[in-house]
């Protein structure tokens, strides 16, 4: 299990939180998650991001029917939840994850994207590493052309998510509720672009050249 930065062997680690309960409604032809991109699929890049990054235990939340997915993930020491039917939206996803660690001993939980298959590890580590200035402020990290995920929210904010999610609209999304609800947060800067959301053939194929170029 990761250890924070400050060299404190004694406390848990991070765990990881992929979100992948979307409906792929703008790729064509199938799961955006099922897409490969280079030599493996979009979501098992991002699980096996997420392992080499050292967080452990990773959770996919994916919907509630969503069957291919798993089979995609065969081998890997990872975890699943499934979001409800209702409510349904980003929220619920969320919640879903968080309620999976509930008897997990973390230090916190870094949010993933499952169609996100750029995401590098190290910008991982990067966000994990900046946790060690305090156990109450969520990190964000803030690439050069936007903020974006991975977002690491500490155990104290993550065991609140669903009483804080309480009342909220469903498309709600993590940052906006920690905004809303007055959680300390801070961007972490990463001199990288952001990792591209994959949700069309076209962002496939941009995902695509990027990884080849780097």
């Amino acid at each position: 299990m990761t250890r924070p930065a400050d060299g404190d062997d004694s406390r848990p680690g991070f765990a990881g939180l992929i979100l992948a309960a979307g409906s792929s409604t703008r790729m064509r032809g199938g799961s955006k998650l099922l897409c490969q991109f280079e030599g493996t699929t979009v979501i098992r890049r991002v699980v096996s991001t997420a392992l080499a990054a050292g967080l452990e235990p990773v959770v996919v939340v994916l919907s509630r029917d969503e069957r291919a997915v798993p089979s995609a993930l065969t081998g890997l020491p990872v975890r699943h939840a499934r979001v409800p039917e209702e409510p349904r939206g980003r929220l619920a996803s969320v919640i879903a994850g968080v309620e999976a660690l509930a008897d997990d001993p973390v230090a916190g939980a870094m949010i993933l994207l499952g169609d996100e298959p750029g995401l590098d590890a190290e910008h991982v580590r990067i966000v994990r590493d900046a946790a060690a200035g305090g156990r109450h402020t969520v990190l964000r990290a803030a690439y050069r052309d936007r903020p974006g995920h991975p977002v690491l929210v500490p155990e104290s904010v993550l065991r609140r998510i669903p009483d804080l999610g309480s009342g909220r609209q469903p498309e709600t999304s993590l940052w906006s509720l920690i905004l809303r609800s007055g959680v300390p947060f801070s961007l972490v800067p990463i001199d990288a672009p952001s990792p591209i959301d994959v949700d069309t053939r076209v962002d496939l194929a941009r995902a695509i050249d990027r990884g080849s170029i780097t």
